[in-house]
């Protein structure tokens, strides 16, 4: 039998009330949660700054499955009514395809307390199923060694690639977010709107003799340590990553225009268990979220965090970053991707 929605609610709030002979909530005894995870550093931070606290504080356990958001989503949409999956990390165009399938929960400081830290934009962001808790800013990385005055906008970025000055490697089209956090960041920067891609498309033709492409992270950084490029498009947190890796000849500079902020958004399945409220308010919680912050070199969305020093001067503050209009771009995204195959072709 399918719970409805009102009873499931109300039954998970009764339950989270009783308390164990051993102590613990009885929603919490016996039970194990299913939580998702990027690999590599993500799984380990996920692990030390969410699972701990929420199996310390509750007494569950919580398993980690690693992937995707496309493959998660996939999963929750073929078992709806016994989801797989308690909690995902989504990418912000895939949680709003997932709140508007009415797949997911609504986030709400009466289940999670420490939404009330997180700036309402970032819930609404994901029409209210869900929210953002961390960030990263697309900017301009350079090889200090060679590029002694970079450009320190997206229009000089253009015009200065555009006459040879520069070599830029630039994300392809393969890269999931290079629609948000290039094309829409470039395009915006240059005047133009969801609905009017052409200051973009016209920017591309006048570089397209000095660029590369990157399909992945790590071309970015190959192509500057080769001498391919001399700079180009890239995220804050990745070039703090490398910096800290011993790479002393690269920098970062977040354009004048501002860059586009990209999120990573968290989402409870609708008939996932009541127990993923903990664990997700956990991931909202300002001290947990400071830990993620310091091992990941990007910035967090609890406005109570405290970062380091060293982190207070890289995170770029998001009253100089964009957001992008995600539930206006997934509209428009297939259209976007078409033009670029036909324009561009990389």
């Amino acid at each position: 039998m399918t719970l409805n929605r009102r009873k499931f609610l109300g039954t998970g709030a009764a339950a989270a009330s009783l308390v164990g002979l051993n102590g613990l909530p009885l929603h919490a005894q016996g039970k194990t949660l299913n939580v998702t995870a990027y690999g590599g550093v993500w799984e380990q931070a996920v692990r030390d700054c969410f699972v701990a606290p929420f199996e310390a504080k509750t007494g569950a356990k919580a398993t980690v499955s690693l992937g995707g958001p496309a493959q998660w989503l996939a999963q929750v949409e073929a078992s709806p009514d016994n989801p797989p999956l308690d909690v995902l990390i989504m990418s912000p165009d895939l949680a709003v395809l997932a709140a508007e399938a009415d797949l997911m929960d609504d986030f709400t400081v009466e289940k999670l307390p420490n939404l009330a830290y997180i700036p309402q934009e970032f819930t609404d962001a994901c029409l209210g199923k869900g929210t953002y808790f961390d960030y990263g800013v697309g900017g301009i990385t350079y090889n200090k060694d060679v590029v002694a005055e970079p450009p320190r906008s997206f229009a000089d970025f253009v015009d200065r690639v555009a006459a040879g000055e520069f070599i830029a490697s630039i994300p392809s089209i393969q890269y999931g977010p290079t629609t948000v956090f290039f094309l829409w960041a470039l395009n915006n920067a240059l005047g133009g709107d969801v609905d009017n891609t052409d200051p973009f498309f016209e920017a591309m033709a006048k570089m397209k003799d000095n660029l590369v492409y990157w399909a992945g992270p790590n071309d970015f950084f190959n192509h500057l340590a080769s001498g391919e490029a001399d700079l180009g498009i890239y995220f804050d947190g990745r070039t703090w990553n490398h910096v800290d890796e011993g790479v002393d000849w690269i920098d970062w500079i977040n354009p004048e225009e501002g860059g586009a902020i990209t999120s990573v958004a968290i989402q409870k399945p609708k008939n996932a268990s009541d127990l993923a409220w903990d664990y997700l308010n956990e991931v909202l919680d300002a001290d947990n979220q400071a830990k993620f912050a310091e091992i990941l070199n990007y910035g967090v969305t609890n406005t109570q965090v405290e970062y380091s020093e060293k982190l207070a001067a890289r995170v770029t503050p998001l009253s100089e970053a964009n957001l992008p209009p995600y539930a206006e771009i997934a509209r428009v995204r297939n259209d976007w991707v078409d033009r670029w195959n036909r324009e561009i072709g990389m």
